[in-house]
């Protein structure tokens, strides 16, 4: 006979065994010698085949350090609530990001020290997470890096720089006549010619290169291992890129861009992309002047650049 508001050792069983979340009893060295269906769910495994294991055998191995150093807590004795999130791999080698909280249970006349263990699925969670962090950090349209991405990129480009003398160069580039796609032809033709030349400039790429997208029509690419020497050819490449035709609802645009450059050693990121943008504009100016007179550059398909 229970007492009034007590629980029954049934209502106990009935409660593990139906509990939403992930339930197991371990012993103090992570031995599992008990654990719900929930567990078995989420790790797609039975139940029955997980005692006598450990929890490390399913933990992803760029977590398991960190579950190790968490049980050897727990085997310390360490008092209160000891939580941590990793991945588990399922059977079928599916990840799932999980929330442990595992708490120690002192030695009592009748039961030995143990460890209870609640585990919850939060893969829902962290995809969200990493999903708002992408979203922080890359333009909407392109998914390129956004201005906040490129300033990190920057510096960790200038660490290395004063470390290993590894030279890094910033390009800016702007498109010319872009105003007169989005005037003639609307805004989703646009965004297709920017979204475009953000691939094109993406293919130009080394890993640990950073491709940016800043403005309505304005990139900016940071190349590492690139001297002074090297970027007349890559900015006549990006010139190319963005010169190559564009074929957008059967529609043929033709246009330029102007590119200008400086290396990027030591400077604020903000006073480094000032300098860049100078430079481009120096770069158009200078091409300008030298146009020859009478003459339309960037028209194609009765679209004057």
């Amino acid at each position: 006979m229970r007492h009034q508001g007590g629980l029954s050792g049934q209502d106990l069983i009935s409660a593990f065994d139906h509990a939403p979340t992930g339930i197991a009893v371990l012993d103090p060295d992570g031995t599992i010698t008990a654990c719900n269906p929930a567990v078995g769910q989420l790790l797609r495994r039975e139940p029955a085949d997980l005692i006598g294991g450990t929890f490390f055998a399913f933990t992803h191995p760029a977590d398991l350090d960190e579950a190790k150093r968490n049980c050897a807590l727990m085997q310390e004795g360490v008092d209160g609530i000891v939580r941590h999130e990793c991945r588990f791999l399922r059977s079928d080698g599916e990840v799932v990001w999980v929330m442990v909280s595992t708490s120690r249970v002192p030695a009592t006349v009748d039961r030995s020290a143990h460890l209870i263990m609640h585990i919850e699925d939060v893969t829902e969670r962290k995809h969200l997470e990493a999903e708002l962090h992408h979203l922080a950090l890359h333009d909407p349209l392109t998914g390129l890096a956004n201005r906040a991405l490129l300033a990190q990129r920057i510096r960790e480009a200038q660490a290395r720089y004063r470390r290993h003398a590894r030279p890094s160069h910033l390009f800016y580039l702007d498109l010319d006549g872009f105003k007169a796609v989005n005037d003639r032809f609307g805004h989703s033709v646009g965004d297709a010619v920017l979204t475009e030349l953000a691939q094109r400039i993406t293919a130009l790429l080394r890993t640990g290169d950073t491709a940016a997208r800043i403005g309505g029509d304005e990139f900016v690419v940071l190349c590492e291992d690139t001297g002074p020497h090297h970027a007349a050819a890559i900015a006549q490449r990006l010139r190319d890129a963005a010169a190559e035709p564009f074929l957008i609802d059967g529609v043929e645009l033709v246009l330029s861009a102007a590119v200008g450059g400086c290396p990027a050693y030591v400077a604020d990121p903000v006073d480094l992309l000032r300098e860049a943008d100078q430079r481009m504009y120096e770069t158009k100016r200078r091409r300008k002047a030298e146009a020859v007179p009478g003459v339309n550059h960037g028209e194609s398909a009765g679209l004057a650049g």
